[in-house]
Order: C-alpha cells, then structure tokens, then sequence
C-alpha cells in the first residue's frame, strides 16, 4: 500500500468518489471523515473477524478486509501529504 502514499504519482480520482459537494462547509467534511475514521480504528482494534476471508473488488483487483483497511490508512496520508504541499505552496494564503 506504499504506492497510495507516494505523492510524485498524481492521480485523478474516479467518477464514483469525487467529492459532490454534500457538505456544507469543510468543517462539516472534516468532522464527518473523522466520524468515520473513529469507528474504523474501533473495529480494527476491536474485531474477531478473519480479514483474510472478507474480499470484495478494489481499485486495483480483488482486496481482501485487511487490505482494505491498509488502503484506507495509506489514502488518508496521501490526502495529508496533499494538504501540505498545497499548505507549503508560497501562494497559499497565510492567516
């Protein structure tokens, strides 16, 4: 899951997951990825299940649970290192 983080690969994400503006605010997505993150850490911590047995169709193929869940660590990363180089960026505006 290496390559989900490596930021010199720019990618354009599928129809299926470009952002459709169903916030209000960034604030409003902000709070409802970190809703969302809180209960994936809980199951990751917590869970009994065989990851292993649990696959459905990913991006790349066949993903079993665990895989999943490494992807989804790897793209939240990728997102941070996104934010800071735009952070980074001299034309950003400073507070």
């Amino acid at each position: 899951m290496s390559g989900a983080q490596d930021r010199s690969h720019k990618f354009t994400a599928p129809d299926a997951i470009v952002p459709s503006r169903k916030f209000a605010t960034p604030a409003d997505a902000a709070k409802a990825f970190t809703v969302a993150r809180e209960k994936t850490i809980a199951y990751a911590q917590s869970t009994q299940d065989d990851l292993r047995t649990h696959v459905g169709e990913g991006p790349m193929g066949p993903m079993d649970a665990y895989q999943w869940l490494l992807l989804l660590a790897a793209h939240s990363a990728r997102h941070t290192a996104q934010i800071l180089e735009v952070e980074a960026n001299p034309g950003y505006p400073k507070p």
